[in-house]
């Protein structure tokens, strides 16, 4: 399932939460906020909820989240989804939270790229880390009439690989993923790192290396990229040199470059927010140095703070929980475990049918 639909409600009535950024941490608070009954709005700047997982990494396998023994990046995201969609959140996708106010009764409105305003009594900004763009090779000049055709940045689909001869350059872990991923997939796969070892998973290096002695693929550390060899909007080959000198071509269908990604803050970096470390830094109720103003996931930045998918959910809870006091003054705030909430949820329904 891919969640693409936009909804367009009302974007002058009021939501208690305007949540900023749609991937696992977003979809997480929208299911945290009907848990605590208040309303609220997803605002996403891509064509679909998910964030990266669904932009870069869908068919990625994830191996460390709480209940999920392993989990392709797109299935968490539908989970995520089902869990959440029950609440009937506010999504609007396509666009981009460019500035907030914050008015005089302590309510906000954020303003988006195409100029419509939303309001809400409170924000949380769950943007990842913000607008993202891959790493790319300098060396090999203006090569963007081959990016989606034979020059690739992440895996969106296997079957851009299958029966292909496979360049994987990169030497973490999404590099060692892909390398063990395809290898049932292409017709060759070659690794091609430019330091002396990996920086992935030690566990997933061993098994490149041990398919590397098994004959299934080639790997070449201390090599970098130097150009390739192309045919219209096709590559060819793959021209390496290693740190010794010496230069060789490797043929080549396909050339993936796992080398990471650069994030850019973009308009919340002008904000006037407290940053640390290209991060938003929020005290031990996930509140921002604006009062109402929250963060949380990878876009937040605490001492401590580890930047895995399962802590943004636990950021996203804790941010909405402690938003309340917030959003509803004065009144007292009751723990909600699930199993009650979600008994209640379920009598409620059964009696209105």
């Amino acid at each position: 399932m891919t969640i693409n639909k936009l909804y367009f409600e009302s974007g002058d009535e009021i939501r208690d939460l305007t949540i900023v950024g749609g991937g696992p941490t977003g979809i997480f608070a929208a299911f945290q906020c009907g848990m605590n009954n208040i309303s609220c709005r997803i605002i996403e700047s891509m064509s679909q909820l998910g964030g990266q997982l669904a932009a870069l990494y869908p068919e990625k396998h994830i191996y460390d989240v709480a209940g999920f023994p392993e989990v392709p990046a797109a299935g968490l995201v539908d989970s995520l989804w089902k869990q959440t969609e029950r609440y009937n959140p506010e999504v609007i996708l396509g666009e981009t939270v460019t500035k907030y106010d914050k008015l005089a009764d302590g309510s906000f409105e954020v303003t988006v790229g195409s100029g419509r305003v939303f309001h809400s009594r409170a924000v949380l900004i769950a943007a990842g880390l913000g607008a993202f763009s891959p790493r790319k090779l300098p060396q090999l000049g203006d090569i963007d009439h081959l990016e989606g055709r034979s020059v690739f940045y992440a895996v969106r689909n296997i079957s851009d690989f299958a029966g292909k001869k496979v360049v994987i350059v990169g030497g973490g872990d999404s590099a060692l993923d892909w390398t063990v991923g395809l290898l049932n997939a292409a017709s060759s796969v070659t690794l091609v790192h430019r330091m002396h070892e990996f920086q992935g998973h030690g566990k997933t290096a061993r098994e490149v290396l041990e398919a590397k002695k098994n004959g299934q693929l080639d790997v070449f550390l201390n090599t970098e990229v130097i150009s390739i060899d192309t045919s219209g909007d096709q590559v060819t080959a793959v021209r390496l040199r290693s740190k010794n000198g010496s230069k060789f071509n490797v043929e080549a269908d396909r050339l993936l470059l796992l080398i990471g990604f650069k994030s850019n803050l973009g308009p919340l970096s002008s904000w006037g927010l407290e940053l640390m470390d290209s991060a938003l830094v929020v005290d031990s109720h996930m509140k921002t140095s604006v009062d109402g103003l929250y963060a949380a996931g990878d876009i937040a930045y605490y001492a401590g703070k580890l930047k895995i998918i399962q802590t943004g959910l636990s950021d996203a809870a804790m941010a909405v929980r402690h938003s309340l006091t917030y959003i509803k003054p004065g009144e007292k705030i009751r723990n909600t475990f699930s199993s009650i909430k979600m008994a209640k949820d379920r009598k409620g329904v059964s009696e209105g049918s």
